[in-house]
């Protein structure tokens, strides 16, 4: 018996810079990272389109999160780096933008909040590959149905998630 229910997969990749900040070990200074997310989205397939959903349409709503990221830098909430990086760019010029900068929307949750103007995100929880994946879940529950989600900072490093 066939089911008319399938998963549409949308990938994003962005570089950004973290560290574990309680970590002993190269981990603890600051370091780069080009990320991978996969994001598997369920649905019905539409007759008309033969989607489960627009993969599009799943990139933009999806990228609104991950902008707040790219080429941005994330930090642990309590991370003594947090206000020395801040007052930097402040004394560079560019804590408000900087010029021909554009910033983020911004992210404002209990897990993730950021200073879009400063490409600058806090974490409550460590920036690991599987805390990526809850992250991104708890930010685009409600606009996507998600089935999995995947996150590689590395060929090394990498977690998946999978939603019921």
């Amino acid at each position: 018996m066939s089911t008319n229910n399938a998963v549409s997969i949308v990938n994003l990749d962005f570089q950004y810079a973290h560290r574990f900040m309680h970590y002993e070990g190269e981990a603890q200074f600051l370091h780069g990272h080009s990320g991978l997310l996969t994001l598997e989205i369920g649905g019905k397939v539409d007759e008309r389109t033969g989607f489960a959903y627009p993969c599009k349409e799943a990139w933009k709503l999806a990228w609104e999160v991950a902008d707040n990221f790219h080429h941005g830098t994330l930090f642990q909430e309590g991370d003594p780096l947090l206000d020395a990086v801040l007052a930097s760019y402040e004394k560079a010029g560019i804590r408000n933008g900087g010029k021909g900068a554009t910033p983020p929307k911004g992210l404002k949750h209990e897990l993730v909040w950021s200073y879009p103007e400063c490409r600058v995100s806090v974490t409550k929880k460590v920036s690991t590959c599987e805390n990526f994946c809850e992250m991104f879940y708890e930010l685009l529950k409600d606009k996507l149905d998600i089935k999995k989600i995947t996150f590689r900072s590395s060929l090394l490093n990498a977690a998946s998630r999978t939603y019921e």
